[in-house]
């Protein structure tokens, strides 16, 4: 016997739909920019019909590439700016400290 087959994707909450709340769903993207794409959506809701288009944007970096793309120069995110510079002063962050009180090894 085979075992039924499982979505590799876990579900994740719809953006709702700012009219009736019903999801949305993505029609299409049309990608303008390695960096930008726009979205086309449209509600779920049969009754409210409304359709929309967004953008969704990349803008900070939060862990280096193994294969970065040496055409785009993206800033790290605040949070890592953070932890490097307090790696450069030798301190640690929060998480470590706590890490560090309760025995735990990093």
């Amino acid at each position: 016997m085979t075992p039924p087959c499982q979505n590799p994707r876990p579900a994740t909450r719809r953006r709702p739909c700012p009219d009736c709340g019903a999801a949305l769903i993505k029609r299409s993207s049309k990608s303008l920019h390695p960096l930008m794409t726009t979205t086309f959506l449209v509600c779920q809701n049969l009754v409210c019909g409304a359709t929309f288009s967004g953008t969704d944007e990349i803008t900070h970096r939060m862990s280096p590439s193994s294969r970065p793309n040496p055409e785009i120069n993206l800033p790290d995110a605040p949070s890592v700016t953070r932890r490097k510079a307090l790696a450069m002063a030798g301190m640690s962050t929060a998480a470590e400290a706590q890490a560090d009180d309760t025995g735990a090894s990093t």
